[in-house]
């Protein structure tokens, strides 16, 4: 509705522009047909015009500053819309940019901490991550990004920063299947800090929880106490950090692991020096 009245402004200007022209004309003929025989009417003329288009000249111009205004006002509006699109899409790429950032730092104290945590009878042979967990709840597996191509074979120990996670039971040239430690079916050896006792535990069928399958002797655990591999099954290396006991039945104990299964990122595949 306000560029209608714009424009119906500009339009009558116009026509006010050609009567403009047209006395300017007449005024202009008569200044030359009087110019050399009567000053006082050439004065006369030139006074009249004056008082004439003054006024003409004002409402012609009044619309067209307006109409002006208007158009400067929506190409600066423009400008602004544009500049902010460009801030929007600065911003996007600075976010992105800040997640990565985090991404990169995450991964690095976690091979750091990998680093860390191997024991000195351990040979690393690759640090890599998981590919995938196997979703059936009653095999507790996962899926590295390392085979034979990178030296890891089955029968190979896995770790992460907090423990042991599991062995490798089978390997393809890229990609290999590791069995946790918390399945039904795994069989570790531990024994505790103080090595004055021997077992070997398994996975609940819930998974939560590790479970004594034998204990060597009538000796057991106290609640509280670290578990660590013991080495005598030659698959896993000796001190590798388990789980801790937190129940002591007739039948044997159950621990806790170590190692967050719900939240594994990065292992090492080791093997015995």
């Amino acid at each position: 509705m306000f560029y209608r009245k714009k424009i119906g402004h500009l339009t009558k200007a116009k026509n006010l522009g050609k009567l403009y022209i047209t006395i300017l004309f007449i005024l202009t003929f008569l200044l030359i047909l009087f110019n050399k025989t009567d000053y006082l009417v050439v004065n006369k003329i030139k006074s009249l015009s004056t008082e004439v288009l003054s006024p003409v000249s004002g409402f012609i111009t009044s619309p067209i500053k307006a109409v002006t205004q208007a158009v400067n006002k929506i190409n600066e509006i423009r400008f602004l819309q544009q500049d902010n699109l460009k801030l929007k899409e600065e911003v996007k790429r600075l976010k992105k940019w800040h997640i990565l950032a985090i991404k990169n730092q995450r991964e690095n104290n976690a091979y750091k901490k990998l680093l860390n945590s191997t024991t000195n009878n351990i040979n690393i042979v690759k640090t890599t991550t998981i590919i995938s967990q196997t979703p059936d709840i009653y095999a507790k597996s996962i899926f590295i990004k390392a085979g034979m191509n990178h030296g890891v074979f089955e029968d190979f120990a896995v770790i992460n920063e907090r423990g042991l996670v599991g062995k490798v039971v089978s390997s393809s040239d890229n990609n290999s299947r590791v069995l946790l430690i918390n399945d039904q079916n795994s069989s570790v050896p531990v024994t505790t800090m103080s090595k004055k006792f021997n077992a070997v535990i398994k996975g609940t069928a819930d998974g939560k929880y590790l479970i004594s399958s034998f204990v060597k002797d009538e000796k057991k655990p106290k609640i509280g106490d670290v578990l660590l591999t013991s080495g005598n099954a030659r698959v896993f290396s000796s001190g590798i950090l388990v789980g801790k006991v937190i129940k002591i039945s007739e039948d044997g104990f159950l621990a806790l692991p170590y190692v967050d299964f719900n939240n594994l990122e990065f292992v090492q595949v080791i093997n015995i020096k």
